[in-house]
């Protein structure tokens, strides 16, 4: 059987979310998971958020004619031009126009008070600012902030750590290194390092578009957040955060939503490591993520806080881009629906590869889960096309948990959406391979498979079976390879197409057939040894008799559709004992 292995050391505890007024601090008090109502549903449609930027942000020209140049000097500052003057090393920008900084400030602050009106374009030319008792760039007041990041350039920005004292005490900010209470934008090719040792990275109480740049970002609490939204087109990314890597937090249900349209991401966080209170849209990207400590460290932590890879509130979609995650919580998390349309996923869980409160669906792409509790799960599972590879040491595929009485795995039984009547898995496409130290397919409802292929291998107890359900299992169409220590249910007398049962065993690594008068219907390699098979295909007929070979060994003959009853598959015997993890190998598909 697929075992986890669960290293033995902690992190600290953390936060998801926060509310409406952000919290201070940084990680110290562990606190629940986001009560985002399941009901809720999120008013925003990804047509709407694709296009939230404009060539204001997209623009990262500038004139040094026009512009006011910035010479920072260590304990002082000198202005050349408008809209800027010095004390000491603080720098207060209070009119709209574009700012060009050099040089460094051992100790000192810029600060934004412009009016509400005004658009600030800060570029940083070559700058290592740092600032012992509170955050480096602070845009108090603005319309919008731009900061420039300038090719060639490599910024540094450090706030004060534990001697951080904020300004306004009663909101309590600025709170990131890099904050600004007005919408944020970043544009620009040059490299920006955060090091926030108070709380975190870059943060806006608004809007955040990071148009490109590369970014280094070490944060005690968050590394990268906008309250209101994130919108990222490209950029080089390498976060280290002591809870979220990403996240936008604002509840209501027209903000609080995250837009990924492409970038290169390096996220290493205590909690979860791209979180969005809303939707969380990505359309590509290169994503490698490890939340929690990743899988391995799922026995170790706080199961009262968050440590999933992408989390969304309300609504999930993933429509390309190439991901590699390990967490110790779920992968891809959803209090709402999943949808997966496109993409390359690797997922290594400490609990469920992709769990959807509401609808799980998955068009097209390929997922790959190497380690979980249970593969996919959701109210309802919907899969039309695509590859998807699952090794789970529960269940393989799950709809609103199965006929499982149990409490789940490492984080306890899953949530799925109140009021529904009716929950199922449909395959109507894709390919589909799983090997489950549970169930293989469980739903709570019915199972219908229309088409695409399915190879699935139980290795488990006598109570699981590799297709296991509490309603009707239809079979129209689609080609189905499925057993091991216990088959489960077959198609019901309503469904157009039959089955062969196989109780003799099959070996790893050798080739089966099925052979009608001399030709071959089906031809497969199991990458498990399986005592027990059901194999179902549209050219097998019901009454019919069939010829089931062991490379070129006849093993037995059959009749279709009389092998067994519904709910057939006898206990343990032979199922693959010895058999282990088969780390992503794929069984070869029928021909």
């Amino acid at each position: 059987m697929t075992a986890m292995l669960l290293a033995m050391f902690s992190i600290a505890a953390c936060a998801t979310s926060d509310n409406a007024s952000d919290t201070s601090a940084q990680t110290s008090a562990g606190t629940t998971e986001s009560t985002t109502a399941q009901s809720e549903v999120s008013t925003i449609d990804i047509s709407d958020i694709s296009n939230q930027y404009d060539e204001e942000d997209t623009d990262s020209s500038w004139d040094e004619s026009t512009a006011t140049m910035i010479q920072l000097n260590g304990t002082s500052i000198e202005v050349t031009g408008s809209g800027a003057s010095a004390d000491g090393s603080i720098l207060t920008i209070s009119a709209a126009g574009t700012y060009v900084l050099n040089g460094t400030l051992d100790d000192g602050q810029i600060l934004i008070t412009a009016s509400d009106s005004d658009t600030v374009r800060l570029v940083l030319n070559g700058v290592d600012i740092t600032c012992k008792t509170g955050a480096p760039i602070y845009a108090q007041t603005a319309d919008k902030l731009v900061v420039i990041l300038e090719a060639g350039t490599e910024n540094t920005v450090t706030d004060g750590g534990e001697n951080f004292a904020y300004a306004n005490t009663t909101d309590e900010e600025p709170d990131a290194a890099v904050f600004s209470k007005c919408d944020l934008t970043i544009n620009g090719t040059g490299t920006l390092t955060v090091n926030a040792g108070f709380n975190n990275g870059i943060g806006t109480k608004d809007d955040l578009v990071i148009v490109s740049g590369n970014f280094k970002i070490d944060a005690v609490n968050h590394g990268i957040r906008g309250r209101d939204s994130i919108t990222v087109l490209d950029g080089e990314f390498t976060i280290t955060a002591g809870n979220d890597g990403i996240q936008s937090n604002n509840e209501d249900t027209s903000k609080g939503w995250i837009y990924l349209e492409g970038g290169n991401y390096h996220i290493t966080s205590g909690c979860d490591g791209i979180q969005a209170e809303t939707l969380l849209a990505i359309t590509g990207g290169d994503y490698t993520i490890e939340s929690g400590g990743g899988s391995a460290n799922a026995s170790s932590v706080d199961t009262t806080n968050s440590y999933k890879g992408l989390k969304s509130g309300t609504d999930l979609s993933i429509v390309g881009g190439t991901f590699n995650i390990d967490s110790a919580d779920d992968c891809v998390h959803s209090n709402g629906n999943i949808s997966i349309s496109d993409g390359e996923l690797t997922l290594a869980s400490g609990d469920d590869g992709a769990h959807a409160d509401a609808d799980l669906s998955v068009s097209g792409g390929s997922i790959i889960i190497t380690t979980s509790y249970e593969g996919l799960e959701g109210d309802t599972v919907n899969l039309s096309g695509g590859s998807i590879d699952i090794v789970s040491s529960d269940d393989a595929i799950n709809a609103a948990g199965g006929s499982d009485s149990g409490e789940g795995g490492m984080f306890g039984k899953d949530s799925f959406s109140e009021g529904s009547s009716s929950y199922y898995i449909n395959i109507s496409g894709g390919d589909i391979v799983y090997y489950a130290g549970g169930d293989g397919l469980d739903s709570n409802g019915d199972i219908n498979i229309s088409g695409g292929t399915l190879i699935g291998i139980i290795n488990s107890t006598a109570d699981n079976e590799a297709i296991d359900l509490d309603g009707t299992l239809s079979v129209t169409g689609g080609t189905l390879i499925y057993g091991g220590t216990a088959v489960g249910g077959t198609p019901s007398k309503d469904s157009t197409q039959s089955y062969v049962y196989l109780s003799s065993g099959i070996s790893a690594n050798t080739n089966t057939s099925v052979q009608k008068d001399g030709e071959t219907l089906v031809d497969f390699t199991l990458a498990h040894d399986c005592q027990y098979l059901a194999i179902s295909t549209p050219d097998i007929v019901s009454d019919e008799s069939y010829d089931i070979y062991s490379g070129d060994s006849l093993l037995t003959t059959v009749t279709a559709g009389t092998g067994a009853p519904e709910g057939m598959g006898g206990g343990q015997g032979g199922g693959g004992q010895g058999g282990g993890d088969r780390g992503g190998q794929r069984s070869t598909p029928p021909q």
